[in-house]
């Protein structure tokens, strides 16, 4: 699974993270830094499993709990317009 943005979607970093705005609706989604990290390693081509187990390691938990709240939060980006699977 390839995760990108969409043609409408803009992501900024921020000091706590990112925020990203769809110009399509005028939503945005602000990610704190866990989350910004997540989406750039997604985003530069890292595998939904690459990152949990960086995560699981990371935070010591386990990797199907990372992996779990990753696809949750790739979901939502995805249901709400903002990020694209190819």
């Amino acid at each position: 699974m390839t995760l990108r943005l969409t043609d409408h979607t803009v992501s900024t970093d921020t000091d706590d993270g990112a925020v990203l705005l769809s110009r399509r609706t005028g939503h945005y989604w602000q990610l704190n830094q866990t989350g910004a990290y997540a989406l750039h390693r997604l985003l530069d081509g890292s595998t939904l499993d690459q990152v949990a187990e960086e995560f699981a390691d990371h935070f010591d938990i386990a990797p199907t709990q990372a992996r779990q709240d990753l696809t949750a939060m790739t979901e939502r980006l995805r249901t709400s317009g903002l990020v694209e699977t190819g």
